[in-house]
């Protein structure tokens, strides 16, 4: 009840703050029914990431996301995002329950919502990808959905009222990533594919 009334809200609330649009929501759609598992990676350039991408995905089941452990540290913001299915990382600790948990979400078929960076970029300049999501295809045997968050600024910065678009790339499936085993060499291959992937995103609508 708690995540149907945020959405909602939020839902409201950006069509009023933001020329809001998304593309692509057809590609994430099959995953609500095919039984596949997924793992939906966007850039991240502002805190209201999350907000947009759940949006555009549209109904559906809850999305684990993972979000930095200092969102937590209140309680009851901490009740409120586990709620919206929010799950606390630890950055560079390498914690194996958050780990676990992830893991069984994406065999469950419910999904997750991982931001590669960890960290958010600088408008349209990307920060590095890191290895957790891959990580976790290789133990799932999910695809992965490149997501490119646009915000229409001279500077690639979220500001109130300005456009946003949310972009669903096609899929990199487990077949093209040969995420087999997570060694460090397929690991490096996939994140050039999903590197890629947000390129042409961001050329073919920004």
């Amino acid at each position: 009840m708690v995540y149907k009334i945020t959405v909602a809200a939020a839902w409201v609330l950006t069509k009023i703050l933001f020329n809001f649009k998304y593309c692509g929501r057809d590609i994430i759609e099959k995953y609500k029914t095919n039984g596949r598992p997924y793992i939906v990676c966007p850039n991240h350039v502002s805190a209201i990431d999350p907000v947009f991408v759940v949006l555009a995905r549209g109904k559906g089941r809850k999305l684990t996301v993972m979000a930095k452990e200092e969102l937590f540290k209140n309680p009851v913001l901490s009740w409120f995002f586990t709620q919206l299915g929010a799950i606390p990382v630890a950055r560079g600790t390498g914690d194996k329950t958050v780990l676990e948990k992830a893991v069984n979400d994406v065999r469950d078929g419910a999904g997750a919502l991982i931001f590669p960076e960890g960290t958010r970029g600088n408008g349209n300049e990307m920060g590095k990808i890191k290895s957790g999501a891959f990580a976790i295809a290789a133990q799932t045997g999910a695809d992965i959905i490149p997501v490119r968050i646009i915000y229409h600024t001279k500077d690639g910065n979220m500001k109130l009222f300005c456009k946003v678009t949310v972009v669903f790339g096609q899929p990199l499936t487990i077949d093209q990533t040969q995420l087999d085993n997570g060694s460090r060499q397929q690991i490096r291959v996939a994140k050039g594919m999903l590197e890629q992937s947000y390129a042409q995103l961001l050329e073919e609508y920004r």
